[in-house]
C-alpha cells in the first residue's frame, strides 16, 4: 500500500470527527477529493483500491491496528474493525 495512504489512514484514525465526515460521503470522487485535501501523494485509483481492500476485508483488523498504532473495536458502516476510523473511507467506496 502507498505510504501516503497509510499516513492518511493514520490521520483518519486519530480524528473521529473527520472519520465520521468521510464515512458519510457516498461518492468516491468526493471521498477522494476530501482525502487528497488532507494528504497528498496518492492517486484516486490507489485510494479506491485501499478503501476497497478495507471494505472487503483484504486488510485485517490486525493490519489496521498495526497501521494506526492500535485502537479499539468500532463498528463503521456495518464493519467491525480494530482501529475503527481507519475504515471510515471504505464506506464511501
Amino acid at each position: 500500500m502507498n505510504e501516503n495512504i497509510k499516513l492518511f489512514l493514520q490521520k483518519v484514525e486519530h480524528d473521529e470527527a473527520f472519520g465520521a465526515k468521510l464515512s458519510a460521503i457516498k461518492d468516491p470522487d468526493e471521498a477522494y477529493a476530501l482525502a487528497a485535501a488532507v494528504q497528498d501523494g496518492f492517486t484516486k485509483e490507489e485510494f479506491v483500491a485501499a478503501m476497497e481492500g478495507i471494505r472487503h476485508g483484504e486488510l485485517t483488523a490486525d493490519d489496521l491496528g498495526k497501521l494506526a498504532g492500535g485502537g479499539n473495536e468500532t463498528a463503521i458502516s456495518g464493519l467491525s474493525v480494530t482501529g475503527g476510523a481507519a475504515a471510515a473511507g471504505a464506506a464511501a467506496i
